[in-house]
């Protein structure tokens, strides 16, 4: 199930694509960053049930489903020793565009 969404990110890493989901009120253990153009930050639950990282320029104000338009990044582990995720490990997150509550 989630195989296909992953992949389906992997190949559109730099692109923009459009995703359906909710903001979640669940965070699981995901890698963080920082965008200074899109501060807003939130955990985003895909309708299959993946979830993901997406930073907003502001914050989103939908209390249901919300389209999201947006660019995959790539998010990469730390080489650090002290870091507990590994640099060989990755995840994909958005930079939002747009979105819209539908």
């Amino acid at each position: 199930m989630y195989e296909e969404t992953r992949k389906y990110l992997v190949e559109n890493e730099g692109n923009s694509i459009k995703i359906i989901g909710k903001i979640s009120n669940i965070m699981w253990q995901h890698i963080q960053t920082y965008i200074e153009t899109h501060p807003s930050m939130n955990y985003f639950d895909l309708e299959d049930g993946f979830q993901i990282i997406i930073y907003s320029r502001n914050p989103i104000s939908c209390s249901d489903k919300v389209e999201i338009i947006g660019k995959v990044i790539k998010v990469e582990g730390s080489k650090d020793p002290r870091s507990k995720i590994p640099d060989e490990h990755c995840e994909y997150h958005l930079i939002v565009d747009s979105w819209k509550c539908i």
